[in-house]
């Protein structure tokens, strides 16, 4: 078990706040879709990642393990919640 705490937390993460930098280095990030659609996130520029639609998973959060130092929600007027453990 790797032992961290929360270093970047976001509960209302936009399409319209563009790539936010996680100023720590991360162990995993935590991701929940909060629009009705699939939302693709891209983290550190280059790795897609897509969320199920909220009404589609029962609320669960998506772990994506390693560091990561930037996270951006590129599917057009939809939102997400987010940390990240370092």
């Amino acid at each position: 078990m790797i032992d961290g705490h929360i270093v970047f937390s976001d509960t209302a993460l936009a399409t319209s706040d563009g790539e936010t930098t996680i100023s720590h280095h991360t162990y995993s990030i935590h991701m929940l879709a909060l629009s009705n659609n699939d939302v693709e996130v891209k983290l550190n520029g280059k790795h897609s990642v897509i969320l199920p639609a909220s009404n589609d998973h029962g609320h669960g959060y998506v772990v994506v393990p390693g560091d990561y130092n930037t996270v951006e929600v590129v599917t057009a007027t939809s939102q997400i919640a987010v940390f990240a453990i370092g």
